[in-house]
């Protein structure tokens, strides 16, 4: 492992326009994917009343710096051991994935959105970034995430 690649703090908060792409993305997953989703991890349902709702617990959401064995434990990641095999993963998506740029970004030091991790009371899901923490991983990259709770309390109107 690069010593200086490990040490590379290029994660950032998501912009605007990641993070109406990370909403949009799960509002049409939401009652087809979601709705079984949060049973499996203990989180609510609705994850997020709305859009406002959403960047708010994201700016609420704790920091990590994602280790391997807390990364292991997450739902629905992918965990490819090569660029190779991720870019054969993400050119099967609806809407693929620029490894190649993703990998300049993180070699380069550019700032990259932090993925989203979602935390119920029985378990982990990646809502988004997938693909970056693939890439980061596989270069050697401790990543940044935001751990966002999403416990099955309720909300309270």
């Amino acid at each position: 492992m690069r010593l200086e690649s490990y040490l590379n703090e290029n994660w950032v908060f998501p912009d605007d326009k990641t993070l109406k792409a990370d909403f949009s993305e799960y509002k049409k997953k939401e009652d087809t994917k979601w709705r079984s989703r949060v049973d499996s991890i203990g989180a609510r349902f609705p994850l997020f009343k709305d859009f406002n709702d959403f960047k708010q617990s994201l700016k609420n959401a704790k920091v990590v710096h994602l280790r391997a064995g807390t990364d292991s434990q997450i739902s629905n990641r992918s965990h490819t051991s090569s660029i190779e095999s991720l870019k054969s993963l993400v050119n099967s998506y609806h809407r693929p994935r620029d490894v190649d740029r993703i990998v300049q970004g993180i070699e380069s030091g550019a700032k990259m959105p932090m993925p989203i991790v979602l935390k119920g009371s029985r378990g982990l899901w990646i809502m988004a970034g997938n693909t970056r923490l693939d890439t980061a991983f596989i270069l050697g990259n401790q990543p940044k995430v935001l751990m966002v709770d999403v416990t099955d309390q309720q909300y309270v109107n």
